[in-house]
């Protein structure tokens, strides 16, 4: 790039006008102020050595070119300062000798506790040998020539051993060369596997259980031999014969990586890296095509949970129908659902809806009532009017039992026999496999299938409806408040391994139903088809191409769920995305998100994206994109779980014996179990008790404290058989979010889910009250105040500083920063990838700690550098290269001018021919910075390069001499609020000169032990910066570049952690003078891949207009674009009656001999088909756009007429 220096569009006149600057310090320049003397080390200096104040951290201060240095002093440091700096110009050429000083390797870049750096990289921080602290010292090297360069495995080793992407819980001390330079241990590896945990573990789970259960729960498929006699059961008794078919299917399945079926599973850092993958290889996605394809985890309605919902839609179920209904997502154990609507009518009743077959069932709820069970009347109107008490509200009571005796009159069956038969009647038409099975039995196998599918008992079903009833009842009346659907109290997690299970059933289901009407077409065409020829059946299968492992893979490739019932998701496209690899940010990102559903992102309502409290704890508030996905993509927190299948042993957990223990322990607090013939007593002096979704038992109110203590009391007891879920008196969920809290009375950790949370009295650790009065003192209290904020929000510095909205940007920021893309570079075959070439990290500390040292491990990947490397995959065919018939090879074209080296080439076979398929040649493309490219800081500053500024123009330092590699505008800090870039660059200084890691954890005083004073950051930064001689402020005098004199005002300067992004000119830039145009419009072509030209808008129109450049838009819109010329009649004004004239053929044959061009007369060569004649046909200029719009109205019936005139006639016109 030559000696430049990258600097935003601030020049430093900007800089003597504005008091308030900031200028990311990298380098010191040719003139430089020596105002401190070098400190000595011993054997660990450097022939050329400069002063250096800080060991900063700024990524991008290899944007410049080396200075010239001057040769070691062995001297004692001086903490005063020189009373007169002097400038004096610096020698270039290597000194001979020197202090011995050797590069210190990258596994060592922490050492003594000081920052220190790989070699070609910036300021090191050098120990004395009393061990006390000297002045920091800068550290430069020649550049090695080609001889001298290190092998390329050498290279590629120093990207294995940088630090790993977990940070260690640390305190405001700089951390010691043991915990920095080493690499991650087991624990490390195994806090870091358990934000991938639900991925895999899901899986896992559909190869234990889930296919066990998909393959009972798949109903199977009778086929009748149309031909043939019936067997009999005394036939076969008397033939002493069988009748069998040995049936086998054999296909294929993509498996997730690292689950059970995976070699490398729970394989150690070591192995990963000896077998080609990365050290930090958690898995849990899908290889489809050699991409890395993931299941997204989507947000549904809490399972098995009754929810009261007043929605507009409701009402258009019909006539009489109102806005309310009480709504329940029924989830088997194969995780296959089905959702039962409970809708209110204006006339008091209720009807039953669920889907079959792809439309909605509507049922009286009398009918199901009484399918159920055998009960009376009586019975039903008692287990509903029980919620009306007399110790209630009476007037209420009267009120709701008129509403149930209205309702019943009408829909209740006078005989229970009949019931079963009128409901069946309606579903014998749409239930496969039952069109000749009676009315009774069709309504049975309904309501087994389709009515609360996760209970096994219909006592149970019907406690549950009766409870849905009274749940609506009490909307009704208004003693109860809806439900808040978008609450994550009412909703949990679906996992890839559940979505997988239920994609499998449906699609083996319709593999089933598709070989049954094959079979059957096979036998009514062929009547010598053998039906119980097992050979011949087999034969026959072969015919049905339906592929279930092609399907799977489909649908992860694509990510979308073919189905004709819809598996009751709320969207069927986007269930799929690729696992990126731009940075480990981006990476765990993908694995940490829940989305709601494409389906909210085209609803106008925003009541979907507001950020709830319920989600304190489990979503992250800042991680969300911004623009369409805001709220509806969100983050887990980095404390947040979600709840496993597996105890901790790796086995399944038994959640029949869980919810045994479960009943049998509330029994002894209280619990009346419950009955359908025994009279019982409603709210509110009894609560129901819910357990899975299934109506165990009533306890009375007065015993409900009692009771929620003693089940959170087992929860802490292993031994007690009451598993670590979200456990609460009222309901038991194995699929939600779960957070950690304290236990203030036994200082335990206690996992909580977002329903119990609700309900719980939980402490903030700043201490306050938050509102709380002493009638309910906190039980609980959070472990730390950034368990709020995500993985990738955990790393903001101070975040508590900023802005809300750049917090937001940030996390996007951060997620599209260039770094090290993955360790095992050299065996990876992404399509794209970036990777920088020299590395930096941060000098603040953002690792967290909690009280009771329970560490809250984060990552710490930001790696930054000056070249990047565009890694691009070029895969090719080689049967589509190289003709076998006429040995002609066909040479393949890169697209761009661009160029590339190629990095990599790798031939492959495909199949089972012995001839090489395929060809995967890996491009790189060395880029540096340019104007235009896109840089941002870690608090959501972004900006491009503006300007590449001269090195020997850039300002210096009076205090160190050192000239900065960025410069930024300072109008960017008063509307974007990013207080806490200002405190990272003092931070990073003050760290820096005093040898030592600043803690940047926000909410840091809130953790503060009891008697610290709580001062402000800046007054604790401030004495460490005045305790060097540096301003308190954090403001430098500068002196110009380009005159030498010193600068009018102070500028804040300092370094600054800053990020490349992703987005390069060389990628998105487009010029282009011709090229293709649009075949409908004649238009130039948009799309860079296309080769179009740049779009002018609507906004550029309104800019040449305001300009008055009205000549130059006529020449963009009009000249260049789809100029076109056409034959108009100015009689009747059509543009679409020219026709042609047949000319003379020997006049057109001597104009062609002679070379002559052919005139060109529209009243000689055209002529009006409306008018029949050629007298008024003028030729006229006009976009083709105008053309298309008049065929385009006259295909409906609209005829564009036109009315031409000469400019002289205009002119004659407007004077008369």
């Amino acid at each position: 790039m030559g000696r430049r220096s990258a600097a935003p569009a601030a020049a430093s006149s900007a800089a003597r006008e504005r008091r308030l600057a900031v200028v990311l310090v990298a380098r010191p320049p040719s003139r430089v102020r020596a105002n401190r003397p070098v400190a000595t080390a011993a054997s660990t200096q450097h022939p050329r050595c400069r002063l250096l104040p800080h060991a900063c951290c700024a990524p991008h201060r290899r944007l410049l070119p080396r200075a010239r240095h001057a040769p070691c002093r062995r001297q004692a440091p001086r903490p005063a300062l020189a009373p007169t700096p002097t400038v004096r110009d610096l020698d270039t050429r290597p000194k001979p000798g020197g202090c011995g000083c050797r590069f210190a390797p990258v596994a060592s870049l922490f050492a003594g506790g000081l920052l220190l750096h790989p070699p070609r990289t910036r300021p090191v921080a050098i120990p004395t040998a009393a061990g006390t602290f000297a002045p920091l010292c800068y550290r430069t090297w020649q550049r090695p020539r080609r001889r001298d360069l290190p092998p390329r495995t050498t290279t590629r080793s120093l990207v294995v051993a940088l630090p790993h992407p977990i940070a260690r819980s640390a305190s405001a001390i700089a951390p010691d060369k043991k915990s920095m330079a080493r690499p991650a241990t087991q624990e490390e590896y195994a806090t870091l596997r358990e934000l991938f945990r639900p991925h895999i573990e899901s899986f896992d789970y559909f190869l234990d259980k889930g296919v066990d259960k998909m393959l009972e729960s798949i109903r199977p498929m009778e086929i009748t031999d149309p031909n043939s006699n019936k067997f009999l059961r005394n036939i076969l008794h008397a033939s002493a014969s069988s009748f069998f078919s040995p049936f086998c299917v054999s296909n294929f399945l993509i498996f997730c990586f690292q689950s059970k079926l995976c070699h490398l599973r729970n394989a150690d850092p070591h192995k990963l890296v000896f077998h080609g993958e990365e050290a930090t290889e958690m898995g849990g996605y899908f290889i489809c095509g050699g991409m890395e394809r993931l299941i997204r985890i989507l947000i549904l309605q809490k399972r098995n949970y009754p929810m009261s919902l007043v929605r507009g839609s409701f009402v258009n179920r019909g006539a009489g129908y109102t806005d309310k209904a009480v709504v329940i997502r029924c989830v088997q154990g194969d995780q296959s659902s089905v959702t039962i609507k409970l809708y209110y009518l204006q006339n008091g009743s209720a009807r039953l809806g669920f889907w079959l077959g792809g439309r909605e069932f509507l049922l009286p709820v009398g009918i199901v009532l009484k399918a159920l069970i055998d009960t009376s009347d009586r019975e039903i109107f008692t287990s509903l009017a029980c919620c009306y008490s007399v110790l209630g509200a009476y007037w209420y009571f009267e009120s709701s039992i008129l509403l149930c005796l209205q309702s019943f009159e009408i829909l209740l069956c006078s005989e229970t026999d009949d019931d079963l038969p009128n409901a069946g009647k309606y579903f014998r038409s749409v239930m496969e496999g039952f069109e000749k099975d009676d009315y009774e039995t069709v309504a049975k196998a309904v309501l087994k299938d389709y009515i609360f599918v996760h209970l096994k008992y219909d006592h149970d079903k019907f406690n549950l409806l009766i409870f849905m009833l009274q749940k609506l009842y009490a909307l009704v009346d208004k003693t109860a408040a809806p439900d808040n659907a978008d609450a994550l109290q009412y909703q949990e997690a679906l996992l890839p391994g559940h979505l997988i299970t239920v994609f499998l059933k449906d699609r083996l289901q319709d593999w089933l139903r598709k070989t049954k009407r094959l079979i059957l077409e096979e036998a009514a065409k062929n009547k010598s088809f053998d039906l119980h020829d097992a050979n011949e059946i087999r034969k026959f299968l072969g015919k049905n191409t339906t592929s279930v492992g092609r399907a799977i893979e489909s649908m992860l490739k694509v990510g979308k769920v073919n189905s004709q019932s819809g598996l009751d998701l709320p969207q069927r496209d986007g269930m799929t995305i690729q696992a990126e690899r731009l940075n480990f940010h981006r990476y765990i990102s993908h694995f940490r998100a829940v989305h709601r559903g494409a389906a909210f992102a085209k609803m106008r309502t925003t009541s979907v994206r507001k950020l709830l409290p319920e989600s304190w704890g489990f979503l992250c508030p800042v991680h969300t994109p911004d623009g369409e996905p805001c709220g509806l993509l969100n983050h887990m927190t980095s404390t947040c779980r979600v709840s496993s299948f597996y105890n901790s042993d790796g086995a399944v957990k038994n959640f029949d014996y869980i919810k045994s223990t479960l009943s049998a322990q509330l029994v002894r607090v209280g619990m009346n179990p419950l009955s359908p013939k025994i009279e019982r007593t409603g709210p509110p002096e009894v609560l129901n008790v819910h357990l899975d979704g299934c109506i165990v038992g009533t306890i009375a109110s007065a015993k409900i404290e009692e009771a929620v203590n003693y089940i959170r009391t087992l929860k802490l007891l292993a031994a007690s058989g009451v598993c670590s879920l979200m456990l609460s008196c009222l309901d038991l969920f194995d699929l939600s979010e779960i957070s950690l809290v304290y236990l203030m009375e036994s200082k335990n950790i206690e996992l909580i889910g977002p329903f119990e949370q609700a309900f719980m009295e939980i402490k903030c650790p700043d201490g306050g009250a938050g509102g709380r009065n002493e009638l309910f003192p906190a039980t609980h209290e959070e472990i730390h105040p950034t368990a709020i904020l995500s993985v990738v929000a955990n790393l903001t510095p101070w975040s508590d500083h900023n802005q809300s909205p750049r917090n937001m940007y940030q996390c996007q920021m951060a997620k599209q920063t260039m770094g090290f893309c993955g360790q095992a570079l050299k065996f990876r075959t992404d399509v794209k990838a970036f990777h920088l070439q020299v590395c930096f990290t941060e000098c603040i500390d953002l690792s967290t700690k909690s009280r009771d040292n329970v560490p809250e491990h984060l990552l710490r990947v930001h790696y930054q550098g000056k070249q990047t490397q565009l890694i691009q995959m070029v895969f090719l065919d080689l049967q589509s290269v190289y003709n076998n018939l006429t040995g002609a090879i066909r040479p393949v074209r890169l697209k761009g001018t661009e160029p590339a080296f190629i990095d990599y080439v790798a031939v492959n076979g495909a199949g089972s021919k012995n001839t090489m398929q395929k060809a995967n040649i890996r491009l790189r493309r060395v880029r540096n910075p340019i104007i235009g490219d896109k840089f941002s800081s870690r608090h959501g500053q972004k900006g491009v390069c503006s300007q590449l500024w001269p090195d020997i123009d850039m300002p210096f330092s009076a205090n160190t001499g050192m000239r900065p590699d960025l410069i930024i505008n300072p109008h960017a800090f008063p509307s974007r609020m990013t207080i806490a870039m200002l405190l990272e660059s003092m931070a990073a200084k003050a760290g820096s000169l005093h040898g030592k890691f600043i803690n940047a954890t926000p909410f840091a005083n809130a953790v503060k032990e009891k008697g610290s004073e709580h001062t402000s950051v800046v007054n604790e930064l401030g004495p460490m910066l005045a305790s060097y001689g540096f301003n308190y402020h954090g403001t430098e005098v500068l002196y110009s570049g380009l005159l030498g004199n010193e600068m009018s005002c102070e500028i804040f300067i300092g370094p600054v952690y800053y990020q490349r992004l992703r987005h390069m000119v060389s990628d998105k830039f487009q010029v282009r003078t011709t090229g293709h145009v649009d075949q409908i419009t004649r238009q130039p072509i948009g799309g860079r891949k296309r080769g179009g030209g740049i779009r002018f808008g609507e906004m550029e129109r309104d800019a040449l207009l305001a300009h008055g450049s009205a000549y130059l838009l006529h020449d963009r819109l009009h000249s260049c674009s789809d100029y076109h010329i056409a034959d108009v009649c100015s009689l009747c004004g059509s543009l679409l009656t020219a026709t042609v004239i047949k000319s003379d053929p020997q006049k057109k044959a001597k104009h062609e001999m002679l070379g002559l061009p052919t005139a060109r007369n529209p009243q000689k060569n055209f002529a009006c088909q409306a008018c029949k004649t050629s007298k008024g046909m003028e030729t006229v200029a006009m976009p083709y756009v105008f053309r298309y719009l008049a065929a385009e109205l006259a295909a409906m019936n609209i005829k564009l007429e036109l009315r031409l005139s000469n400019r002289s006639e205009l002119h004659a016109n407007k004077e008369s």
